[in-house]
């Protein structure tokens, strides 16, 4: 019998690895590809993909307590999205804007 630990790899049951949602991360977050597009290059359903992202995201971004460390001008966007199959969607969007600010 012959058995290999893989634990580091993923967890158990799990749909991706962790290669798999750092790449996922990595697309959204940086490439801009929508969570369809990377669905479909892990060969995975949108809610598998997206909650992959949000995962990492949570660890990596949310939880890092100095994500804002030097920011000192803030942009905030909303957004709404119509004719959702629940209705209107709404996101507020808030992101450090220090590399495109000329004046204070």
């Amino acid at each position: 019998m012959w058995r290999q630990d893989c634990s580091r790899a993923a967890a158990k049951r799990a749909l991706l690895t962790q290669a798999a949602k750092e790449w996922a991360i990595r697309a959204v977050g940086v490439e801009f590809m929508s969570v369809a597009r990377v669905a479909a290059s892990l060969g995975v359903s949108w809610h598998t993909a997206n909650e992959a992202v949000l995962e990492r995201a949570k660890t990596a971004l949310i939880n890092d307590p100095g994500r804002l460390a030097g920011v000192e001008v803030h942009g905030v966007d909303e957004h709404v999205w119509r004719h959702t199959r629940k209705g209107d969607r709404y996101v507020t969007v808030i992101m450090g804007l220090d590399p495109v600010c000329w004046t204070r």
